[in-house]
C-alpha cells in the first residue's frame, strides 16, 4: 500500500464487484459515497491482499455498541 496522505474521506454507502466477461483477469470495484460513485479495476492479487487487509483491520476495531 502507498504511504498514507491527507485526502478527503467519505463514508462508503455501498459497494459492488462487477465482473467483465471480456477481461476475466480483472474485476471492477464500484464504491458509492454521498459524493457519487468511483470505479476501480482490480486483479485477483489486489483483491486477495485487500480482503486480508480489511479483515485484519476489522478484527482490531471495537464492536459498535447498540443503544436500546
Amino acid at each position: 500500500m502507498a504511504d498514507e496522505q491527507e485526502l478527503p474521506a467519505y463514508p462508503i454507502r455501498a459497494y459492488q464487484l462487477i465482473p467483465d466477461p471480456n477481461q476475466p483477469t480483472v474485476v471492477a470495484l464500484a464504491i458509492e459515497t454521498d459524493q457519487g460513485h468511483s470505479l476501480f479495476l482490480a486483479t485477483r492479487e489486489i483483491l486477495e491482499d485487500l480482503g486480508r487487509d480489511l479483515l485484519e483491520r476489522a478484527a482490531r476495531m471495537p464492536f459498535k455498541q447498540h443503544q436500546t
